[in-house]
């Protein structure tokens, strides 16, 4: 029998990773294969579920891809699980709109068809929880097989809430989670520690966390379905790879959508991952796709490593190659850090400076101002921003008009260089009309 179900939250910081990290480690280590999916943009989690897992994590993004595209990517990647256990993001109605909660967890929730449990912040209140729960649980109009409260000052303290919340609501208290537990990952301006940063014993902490205050046995009995046929969906890859695709992985360079490099095993190509900080090669390269991560950290390696004379060198005889944020970073001139300024590839003339507030967030349509190797002008795609640097001394032209979606703010992004493109939006390769698939093809 499968199971699924998603943990969304009431906010964003009520505990959705360690709890989801959790639940989905104890279901591993108890002989259970589990898909895992992270609704939104966010790379960090989903490498976490992954870990957890031990099987690749999807992310579900209800902005960038269309309905069906996502309910398309979750029946796929469910296949051969007994359970998929889904972290949601922000809040679980927070989203790109106000009116029906597009983009939110709650949206996504519905396009799958899976419930919600629902972790609750219950500090500084009792009885208020039942109508907290009650008043989620009619606007995002999804199915709620239970609630976890979090915060839980003490035994009495959990006594009246749960008595609250079961009374006033059709919803079932499948756990408690202690007010001022430690903390079992730190984070840094981007979010929690990245899963490369982290060992087994953090992922078996969380497991014993969730399974000692949170009953996943019942859990999984609510969530149980009989119509999902898991087994009948497989992930369609093309048969001829006669072209290769260096991605570039290591801990500077690690955020990616499973679903992008799947793309490219579709379109043909034979995936290849390599370390710039390892210092390695890209020989027989067809294409180049170096993603975000955390240059800076490693931003003396990376400038002594002999891969950034090799990318340089590529770009310059004409290869193909893509790069999205901490990939523009290593593409420019040089990397400003508090430890100093340190020389990347030199690709694109421009530098970049880390930045004490952050620069970006949010979704944004990516247009295209004028005719490239990505597309025709006007010919768009909704990306996702979130960067800490900022862009300097840069004269040339940009190749997008980027306009935020909640509020139509304006801005500039998008390096054009031979058959280079590089930016600090990132793309879902799924999306509609990809843009990617010009530089690619």
């Amino acid at each position: 029998m499968f199971s699924s179900f998603m943990i969304a939250a009431d906010k964003s910081g009520s505990g959705k990773t360690t709890l989801t990290t959790g639940i989905i480690r104890y279901l591993t280590r108890t002989g259970r294969t589990v898909a895992p999916f992270k609704c939104g943009p966010d790379y960090i989690d989903t490498l976490h579920l992954e870990r957890a897992s031990g099987r690749k994590a999807y992310n579900l993004d209800s902005v960038m891809l269309s309905r069906s595209t996502v309910a398309d990517v979750f029946a796929k990647s469910c296949a051969g699980a007994d359970a998929a256990v889904i972290e949601g993001v922000m809040g679980i109605l927070d989203g790109v709109s106000h009116t029906d909660f597009a983009g939110s967890s709650a949206d996504v929730a519905s396009i799958i068809d899976v419930p919600c449990v629902l972790v609750l912040d219950c500090s500084g209140s009792s009885y208020t929880a039942a109508a907290m729960v009650r008043g989620i649980s009619e606007l995002a109009k999804v199915r709620m097989a239970g609630v976890v409260l979090n915060n839980i000052a003490s035994d009495r303290h959990a006594f009246l809430v749960r008595s609250a919340v079961e009374t006033h609501t059709d919803c079932k208290v499948l756990g408690t989670l202690p007010k001022n537990s430690e903390k079992l990952l730190g984070s840094r301006h981007l979010g929690i520690k990245t899963a490369m940063e982290v060992n087994g014993e953090y992922l078996d902490a969380c497991a014993d966390f969730a399974s000692a205050n949170v009953n996943i046995e019942d859990l999984l009995t609510l969530c149980r379905t009989t119509d999902f046929e898991t087994a009948t969906y497989h992930t369609a890859q093309s048969e001829k790879r006669d072209k290769t695709a260096y991605v570039a992985y290591d801990k500077a360079f690690q955020f990616y959508y499973n679903s992008n490099i799947d793309f490219l095993r579709s379109a043909g190509f034979d995936v290849r991952f390599f370390s710039p900080l390892a210092g390695e090669g890209i020989d027989g390269a067809d294409f180049v796709y170096i993603g975000g991560g955390y240059p800076e950290l490693y931003a003396k390696q990376l400038s002594e490593s002999p891969t950034a004379k090799i990318i340089k060198d590529y770009a310059e005889s004409g290869g193909r190659l893509y790069a999205e944020c901490g990939g523009l970073m290593f593409l420019s001139g040089g990397i400003h850090t508090a430890d100093g300024f340190f020389p990347m590839a030199g690709v694109f003339d421009c530098v970049t400076r880390m930045c004490d507030r952050r620069q970006a967030l949010g979704y944004v349509r990516a247009e295209l101002v004028k005719d490239c190797i990505l597309g025709r002008a006007g010919e768009s795609n909704i990306g996702h921003e979130f960067h800490y640097s900022a862009m300097e001394n840069y004269s040339g032209e940009y190749a997008y008009r980027l306009t935020r979606i909640t509020d139509g703010k304006t801005s500039q992004d998008g390096l054009i260089y031979k058959n280079t493109a590089a930016a600090y939006t990132h793309l879902h390769f799924l999306c509609d009309n990809p843009l990617i698939k010009n530089l690619i093809i």
